[in-house]
């Protein structure tokens, strides 16, 4: 099989960085990075000193072997993106995750890019390889998710506690208020409330991508759900003097298999974010729309909305487009992780000064 033979302009091949073996040889054995060649039939034909340390094997060991045994420990070709996305389908370089099985035992986690090589003619001769151990930062990354776990436990509880008893002050069944007092702890509540919502977010962001997080399935009426949200976020909107339309087909089955307290995560977070960013008077519109094999939530606002540069950020954890506009950042984050969880896509279209379009699919 050939492939276009890439960037081999005719200069190049008089370049003594090209033409000349000990240059080659002086760069492949000081690059801090491990560097593996592999023909066709998945052997080694290089292995530099980093490879070596990294992986506890010399050169002389593993030349002419199998990359999958000595690097991956098995047999599978699957367990070797380089293998499955290089040399079985020739294409363009992958960067990925996988484990490493080191001479003792030992197993690292590597981040590896690997890309075909092809000879003058465009004709596939083998691939190549470079990966760097990140088992480092990997576990420095779960420590900082168990922290901000703990932090965020820690906290809910005295929060719910305070939450209770302020319930029980302005309620007046402890003792009467007087109207500057109700309106202080009116105050102090709606604080711990924004407090609370935004350790549910750290809560919500430390559960992504753990086991955790996986949706338990159940009936769940997307319909009557978003009656629901509507309902308890009403309050809000009427402050603004923002209408709410909620559009929808009655005559569409509208109840999928989902973790209903993970969806209407999903719904609170995105109509909630209508509302915050839509200016007095405006509009938020919720559409249910009933397709074959999945059902669409769209949510539309008369808000300020994004500008194309930010777009591509919308979705990654603290992210914070409007600094005026209070929240932690994490809510689409977790939003997206959500939906996704659930087998189902999400996007957002926007045009800045005339308001913004998010919308999820869960499937049927």
């Amino acid at each position: 099989m050939s492939k276009k033979n890439y960037g081999n302009g005719s200069a190049s091949h008089d370049s003594p960085l090209v033409s000349n073996p000990k240059l080659y040889t002086l760069v492949i054995n000081n690059l801090p990075i491990g560097f593996s060649l592999i023909d066709r039939d998945g052997m080694i034909v290089e292995f530099n000193p980093a490879s070596e340390m990294l992986t506890g094997y010399s050169k002389a060991e593993v030349i002419g072997k199998s990359h999958f045994e000595i690097i991956h420990g098995s047999r599978d070709h699957n367990s070797c993106p380089l293998f499955t996305h290089v040399l079985e389908e020739q294409a363009a370089s992958i960067a990925a995750e996988t484990a490493l099985k080191k001479k003792d035992g030992g197993v690292v986690t590597v981040l590896v890019v690997a890309f075909p090589l092809f000879d003058s003619l465009g004709d596939f001769i083998g691939g190549a390889e470079l990966f760097r151990d990140i088992s480092e930062m990997k576990r420095l990354e779960r420590e900082h998710k168990n922290l901000l776990s703990m932090f965020a436990h820690d906290m809910k509880n005295p929060v719910i506690a305070a939450e209770g008893f302020l319930a029980r002050l302005i309620s007046e069944k402890a003792v009467p208020l007087v109207e500057k007092q109700r309106d202080y702890l009116v105050t102090i509540m709606e604080s711990v409330a924004k407090l609370k919502r935004l350790i549910t977010d750290f809560l919500e962001f430390s559960r992504i991508g753990s086991k955790d997080y996986t949706p338990i399935l159940g009936p769940y009426d997307v319909r009557e759900a978003l009656l629901r949200q509507i309902d308890m976020l009403r309050i809000g909107a009427e402050k603004k003097n923002i209408q709410i339309h909620f559009e929808h087909n009655q005559d569409g089955l509208s109840v999928v298999y989902a973790d209903s307290a993970m969806i209407d995560r999903v719904l609170s977070n995105l109509i909630d974010n209508a509302i915050k960013y839509t200016n007095t008077g405006g509009i938020v519109t919720i559409r249910l729309i009933h397709r074959h094999t999945d059902i669409i939530v769209e949510v539309l606002d008369t808000g300020i909305g994004i500008r194309e540069q930010d777009i591509p950020c919308v979705f990654e954890a603290f992210c914070r487009i409007n600094r005026d506009v209070e929240g932690s950042g994490l809510g689409l984050s977790a939003a997206k992780a959500i939906v996704e969880a659930h087998g189902g896509m999400i996007a957002v279209e926007s045009t800045p000064g005339k308001g913004s379009r998010f919308w999820f699919t869960l499937l049927r």
